[in-house]
């Protein structure tokens, strides 16, 4: 499976949103009123954040991001992933980041998980995660508790740099990538993304999951369980 980042999704919306023609149907999301007025406006971000690594959201891609779902509220920048990305492919740049607690936005139709920090984007990854006889679950999670080399035992397979978010023990881990894999609810990322999240991460911090809407994006091929 290959996935396009999170701005090239939200560029899609926003073409959408102006009626563009997409996979031979034409859809129109109304528009915020003003919101050509918010796109003249520029957005102006700290000079440590302006760089080539880093594409900062106009008003009106924020406004956007709000009204699809795409994007948790007050995003102001994201990570460039250039071209696509494929399972275990993963980006981390916190450079110039103010410290502080995170939201982790996972949204499964797109695959994508996305680490903020701030209000800008610090990580990226593809994501595997449960399949329809044991799905992971939706809604905002606090991260419950944090285990380094977790192993489980029900099913006798590693779990490294857990973050569990349920008490019945759904948690975000190092998995194997693939795009015909699926965890038993968890979701699972590449093994050196896993890491710097778990280094990352607090207790307490949000982690919200999410389906957002289709538009056109292709099903995930039939998954076998790991």
């Amino acid at each position: 499976m290959i996935r396009r980042g999170l701005l090239a999704a939200l560029l899609i919306v926003v073409a959408i949103g102006s009626g563009f023609l997409i996979a031979n149907s034409l859809v129109t999301v109304p528009l915020m009123a003003g919101a050509a007025d918010m796109s003249a406006r520029p957005t102006v971000a700290p000079p440590q954040l302006q760089n080539a690594q880093r594409d900062i959201l106009s008003p009106a891609q924020q406004a956007s991001a709000r009204r699809s779902g795409l994007l948790p509220a007050g995003v102001r920048s994201l990570l460039r992933t250039e071209g696509v990305m494929r399972h275990g492919d993963f980006r981390w740049n916190d450079d110039g980041v103010a410290a502080g607690p995170l939201t982790i936005w996972v949204d499964l139709r797109t695959q994508l998980i996305s680490v903020f920090r701030d209000g800008h984007e610090i990580g990226t990854a593809v994501i595997v995660y449960g399949d329809d006889t044991m799905e992971s679950p939706l809604g905002r999670f606090p991260i419950l508790s944090k285990h380094r080399d977790y192993h489980s035992r029900t099913y006798d397979a590693p779990m490294p740099h857990s973050l569990f978010i349920t008490n019945t023990g759904v948690a975000l881990h190092g998995s194997p990538m693939s795009s015909r894999r699926a965890t038993h609810g968890c979701i699972g990322l590449p093994d050196k993304f896993a890491q710097r999240l778990f280094d990352a991460a607090s207790i307490g911090d949000s982690v919200e999951i999410i389906r957002s809407a289709d538009i056109g994006a292709p099903r995930r091929p039939t998954a076998t369980k790991s």
